[in-house]
């Protein structure tokens, strides 16, 4: 196979993570691969299967792919439970999605790598694009997500999907934060700025700010989209692999603008979509641990060199995992 454009990397098990999560995970594939196929994207994805849950059916088996899709596209690599038990807190945690998006970035084949999430839709402007035009490697690219209200019927053609999740977008996360359409669409600019007041702490008032208007980064919803080339990615060795899931997505977009690429954020009318689900427990980390992840983050930010906080082993570079092609 000829070497892929982009790898896109998920994390992912069979644990009904969020509610109904097999059929979250089947829109996502069915609408990126039929995006894929229209638009002859040479893509792969990788999803790394995390301490499968015991007496669930492993993903290779419960998935269902389009006929039409061209033999070893989609890639299931295993991480089993003994390796996760290695993990400090991971009696809290049961999928350790920044150490397992290493697992897929690690061995991912694109000359540019997509780290997201399987409930994700990818509108069609934005596949187009990827498929059509230049990226850069100097570059790391970010964009803003649209939350979907209910839920994506499954059997829905993909035009009829993207356009139901247009009209059913409840908010968008941007550079500005997270913002309800309502506010945006009634151009109400005092009702906004209330709602911005209401919505943050003065603790995360200074970060957005300093975030927004110093740094000038886009790090919302940064775990669903972030988008370089494989050699950043294996220069900056990953997502840093500490036992917490949180904050994380934006200490790795602090690396990538501190080591020197420049941020491109995708406007409309390339956007992405999130499908709605239920939210799992806290991973037990205290605010006290975000706020020495946010003084590591400036120090990245204003010197200019990023903190990489892996060895060479990242993204279980040591281990061999077993690995399944869905045909």
């Amino acid at each position: 196979m000829i070497e892929p454009k982009i790898s896109f990397v998920v994390a992912a098990r069979n644990d009904n993570y969020g509610g109904n999560f097999l059929h979250r995970l089947q829109v996502f594939l069915n609408c990126l691969l039929d995006l894929w196929e229209r638009y002859e994207l040479n893509g792969e994805m990788i999803i790394v299967e995390w301490n499968p849950p015991e007496g669930a059916p492993r993903l290779v088996e419960a998935l269902v792919l389009p006929p039409s899709v061209p033999a070893g596209r989609v890639r299931i690599i295993e991480v089993p439970k003994a390796l996760h038990r290695r993990i400090a807190n991971s009696d809290r945690i049961t999928l350790f999605e920044y150490i397992a998006k290493n697992v897929g970035i690690r061995r991912a084949k694109g000359q540019y790598v997509l780290a997201t999430n399987p409930d994700i839709l990818f509108s069609r402007e934005l596949i187009k694009f990827l498929a059509s035009e230049d990226l850069s490697s100097n570059c790391f690219y970010r964009i803003d997500r649209y939350d979907v209200g209910m839920e994506v019927p499954l059997k829905m053609p993909v035009d009829e999907q993207l356009r139901f999740c247009t009209k059913n977008s409840v908010c968008v996360r941007s550079t500005m934060g997270t913002i309800p359409l309502k506010y945006l669409s009634s151009k109400n600019y005092k009702v906004l700025r209330g709602y911005l007041r209401k919505l943050f702490s003065p603790w995360d008032a200074i970060r957005w700010f300093t975030m927004k208007f110093i740094f000038k980064i886009h790090t919302g919803a940064s775990g669903d989209f972030t988008l370089m080339d494989r050699r950043s990615w294996h220069g900056l060795r990953g997502y840093p692999e500490l036992p917490t899931q949180t904050t994380v997505d934006y200490y790795l977009c602090s690396m990538a603008k501190s080591s020197g690429l420049y941020q491109v954020v995708f406007k409309n009318p390339l956007r992405i979509y999130h499908q709605p689900h239920g939210l799992s427990g806290m991973d037990g980390q205290s605010i006290a641990v975000h706020k020495l992840f946010w003084e590591d983050i400036k120090g990245m930010l204003r010197s200019g060199n990023p903190i990489i906080l892996n060895d060479e082993s990242w993204g279980l570079g040591n281990e061999e995992l077993q690995e399944s092609v869905i045909m």
